[in-house]
């Protein structure tokens, strides 16, 4: 309470992945690191979402892990009930290569992108992806002039560079937070590895999202505001 003092816990079996909300009425969103996840093993590595009850009882529960990807972090409640999840997305080597990546800046066989899923609970266990947003569709890169991708990285500021090193670690991105504001129905995140916040337009469909035009701001799913690195 404001006092300080514990009025309620939850014991749970599984340990974070790696946040939590409490909603108005009295339930517990949470994201969760359920031992049925694999793949993507990185520090804040989740897999999975659960609402509990006031007593504890789970009320929805959803797993969010594969060989394709994986929650990590952060969450994010939406007014409409839906939640917004951070995860990783697997691309191989030859994909990022594919995509402007120089190979110098890859350790190993695989890249992570983060991408953003709006997932709609279903029953108790089950969701609908609704909206999705992925850093991998907008990208740019000045290594390799025979790719679509190919600029001056300094003159879009709503593209993302894919040679951004990061050590050349396959979690290339790692954003750990996730903030939605209703008014203006836009997502900010927060990407730890490249020192920077992104504000992104959730007024667009998936469609547009994946593009350069559409949405509230006209400028589909690039970034809107970018500050840091």
């Amino acid at each position: 309470d404001l006092e300080g003092r514990v009025v309620h816990s939850w014991r749970t079996e599984n340990p974070p992945g790696n946040s939590v909300y409490l909603r108005a009425d009295g339930s517990l969103l949470r994201s969760v690191k359920p031992p049925n996840a694999y793949g993507f093993g990185q520090g804040g590595a989740g897999g999975g979402i659960q609402i509990l009850a006031w007593d504890g009882g789970i009320v929805w529960e959803h797993l969010y892990a594969n060989d394709r990807h994986r929650q990590h972090h952060d969450i994010q409640p939406l007014p409409n009930g839906h939640v917004l999840v951070l995860a990783w997305e697997m691309k191989t080597r030859d994909q990022a290569v594919a995509a402007g990546r120089n190979p110098r800046w890859l350790e190993g066989h695989e890249l992570w992108p983060d991408k953003i899923v709006e997932l709609k609970p279903k029953g108790k266990w089950e969701a609908d992806v609704v909206w999705e947003w992925h850093v991998w569709d907008h990208l740019v890169q000045d290594h390799d002039r025979t790719k679509k991708n190919f600029g001056v990285v300094k003159e879009h500021p709503g593209l993302i560079d894919v040679n951004y090193t990061a050590r050349g670690q396959a979690d290339w991105n790692h954003l750990n937070a996730i903030h939605y504001h209703a008014e203006l129905d836009q997502i900010i995140v927060c990407s730890h590895n490249q020192h920077e916040v992104w504000v992104i337009d959730h007024s667009t469909s998936t469609a547009e999202a994946a593009g350069h035009q559409g949405g509230k701001s006209g400028q589909g799913g690039d970034l809107l505001y970018r500050w840091g690195n």
